[in-house]
């Protein structure tokens, strides 16, 4: 069929009008899927290292340090794991909180769901600050806000 002014004055057919809102619909529901998986990442896992008491209040007078692990992601996670190469402390870290997996890398909370905006926190002690970072995590799709 060929393209002529007579064509495009023809007012639309129901066929016409149903496919046009099955194409729309198809739309919709690709861009708000694609959405879903871009919905969290590592940069909503928010790690803030704070000064709990100064110099000397550790074991062996080393400075004692709060680890605040917070889920900023509208979504559950879980398997959140930090990056932590060097990590080490005077004080025992609760294994249930930040546990070694090898190779510098952390688990937080045993791998359990972080609800959204929820914040998972712990001390260490050392004469120094160590940079923790997200480096994984799994997102809990069904369980969004």
């Amino acid at each position: 069929m060929s393209i002529t002014a007579d064509n495009l004055n023809k007012k639309p057919t129901r066929i016409d009008m149903a496919i046009a809102k099955l194409l729309l619909l198809a739309l919709v529901l690709i861009s708000a899927q694609g959405s879903d998986t871009q919905r969290c990442s590592v940069s909503d896992i928010q790690v803030q290292t704070v000064n709990a008491r100064s110099r000397g209040s550790g074991p062996n007078g080393d400075t004692l340090f709060q680890v605040r692990v917070k889920n900023l992601c509208p979504c559950s996670v879980r398997n959140v794991r930090i990056d932590g190469r060097g990590f080490s402390s005077t004080l025992d870290v609760d294994p249930s909180l930040f546990r070694a997996e090898g190779g510098g890398v952390y688990l937080v909370k045993g791998g359990r769901r972080i609800a959204s905006m929820a914040t998972v926190s712990f001390l260490y002690s050392w004469d120094h600050y160590f940079e923790l970072t997200p480096k994984s995590l799994e997102v809990e799709e069904d369980r969004c806000y």
